[in-house]
């Protein structure tokens, strides 16, 4: 009985929760696109390799959606068009606001059904940014502009984007982005604020150097979640000042610098109590300065911090697998509908992968992001039968197949550092090798 609801919730779980709006609070009527068919074929078109519109139509058109489809004369009689100007037509009317109240119910949801982490008793948040490079188009650079060097403005617009991810399944909360350049830029700082409002209730939220200062772990302290932060060394030394040990840890009252109480007038008298914990870690060339208002023993903590590599990886599968590297929208509605739509399937997919890993006995982090990914691509024909019976031995052989695929374990030591890779240039720069040669005469 518990395999089936699980089944029911995963495969239709959107449907569940997807707002009751009719199609025509989108200004026009519809027998076809509603939001729920939308939606659905949005994912589909995300968890496919392709992503096309017209794999997402051709998947209407052959009865994989029948569940989500009314009864108009046009359904009963199998009129469906297979050209994607309506479903493309549909994908502009739903507003991004619609898509993102979609992505925070399913995310929520998805995260209700997964059990917090149990050695720390509440959950564990990975925060981190990243940017993401965007279509050329007079919507997308007046919203996201270009950045500039010292050879002139660049070509593409660009994207900043903090996450924040489950330490253990790696399911995430709804992202926050803004203009990374020009007059209206954001800081990384400015919108892992707005991401902490999704954090759940009680949780630990650890990231990088780039979120450990003042202002940032106060908001989180303040927020009802504990801290574990990674500081600079001059941070460190400032905050730990002559009892800052080579090796330890030491307890201290961390309170804003001069240029934090003039920045930020409301955290004059505010102060954060914790522990500053110094320590070489394998894996890290410095040591590391680790501030923390946990109260484990300094090497679980240690450990716990080496799991925000985590993260990295998680963005790398979005950018990747997921195609977020570049999106291809050409407004700026358009982009942020793409991006939220591959969260929402990330999700998903993460889901299954947590519940193939509780039913084996397995930590969610030890199996292929992309072997799960091409296994629901492969089998979401059938996870989308009507048939009730098809879907529910579908599920279970999904769930097997998931729990097998695991990620190789290395034998021997990586032959160069653990680092992330920059990405080729996808055209070549511009040269002036002036007028060609003449050919000569012979």
């Amino acid at each position: 009985m518990e395999k089936k609801a699980e089944a029911e919730d995963l495969l239709k779980l959107y449907e569940q929760i997807v707002p009751s709006v009719t199609w025509e609070d989108f200004g026009g009527g519809g027998q076809i696109y509603t939001l729920a068919v939308v939606v659905e074929m949005m994912l589909l078109q995300r968890l496919s390799e392709r992503g096309t519109q017209q794999q997402a139509v051709q998947a209407l058109v052959s009865g994989r959606l029948d569940g989500l489809l009314g009864n108009g004369k046009r359904v009963r009689d199998r009129r469906i068009s297979a050209n994607t100007g309506g479903y493309a037509r549909a994908c502009g009317r739903i507003t991004a606001e619609t898509v993102e109240q979609v992505c925070d119910q399913t995310l929520a949801e998805l995260s209700r059904q997964i059990e917090p982490e149990a050695k720390w008793g509440r959950p564990v948040m990975l925060l981190d940014g990243s940017s993401v490079r965007l279509e050329h188009t007079a919507d997308i650079l007046k919203a996201f502009p270009a950045s500039r060097n010292q050879h002139g403005l660049g070509h593409w617009g660009i994207m900043k984007w903090v996450s924040l991810h489950d330490v253990r399944t790696g399911i995430a909360q709804r992202p926050a982005w803004g203009p990374m350049y020009g007059p209206e830029a954001v800081s990384e700082q400015s919108l892992a604020r707005k991401v902490l409002s999704r954090a759940p209730a009680d949780s630990v939220i650890i990231g990088d150097s780039g979120f450990g200062i003042f202002a940032f772990a106060e908001a989180v302290v303040s927020s009802g979640h504990q801290a574990l932060f990674r500081l600079t060394k001059a941070r460190a030394l400032s905050l730990g000042g002559k009892f800052l040990p080579s090796q330890g840890e030491v307890f201290v009252c961390w309170k804003p610098s001069a240029q934090e109480r003039k920045k930020y007038p409301e955290l004059v008298d505010a102060e954060i109590k914790g522990r500053l914990i110094v320590r070489s870690a394998k894996g890290f060339r410095d040591s590391l300065y680790l501030f923390t208002t946990l109260e484990q023993e300094a090497d679980q903590i240690v450990a716990l911090y080496g799991e925000r590599w985590n993260l990295e990886l998680d963005l790398r599968t979005l950018k990747g697998t997921l195609r977020l590297e570049h999106p291809h929208g050409k407004s700026q509605a358009a982009v942020e509908k793409e991006m939220l739509i591959a969260v929402i399937a990330y999700g998903l997919v993460r889901a299954f992968m947590a519940k193939a890993a509780r039913r084996a006995g397995l930590d969610p982090r030890v199996l292929s992001f992309t072997q799960a990914y091409g296994l629901i691509n492969a089998m979401s024909h059938k996870l989308c039968s009507p048939d009730p019976i098809l879907r529910q031995q579908t599920y279970e052989r999904l769930l097997d197949y998931i729990a097998k695929a695991k990620l190789p374990q290395r034998t021997k030591h990586r032959s160069y550092p653990r680092e992330i890779w920059g990405k080729g240039k996808s055209f070549p720069s511009k040269h002036h090798f002036g007028p060609l040669p003449k050919s000569k005469s012979k």
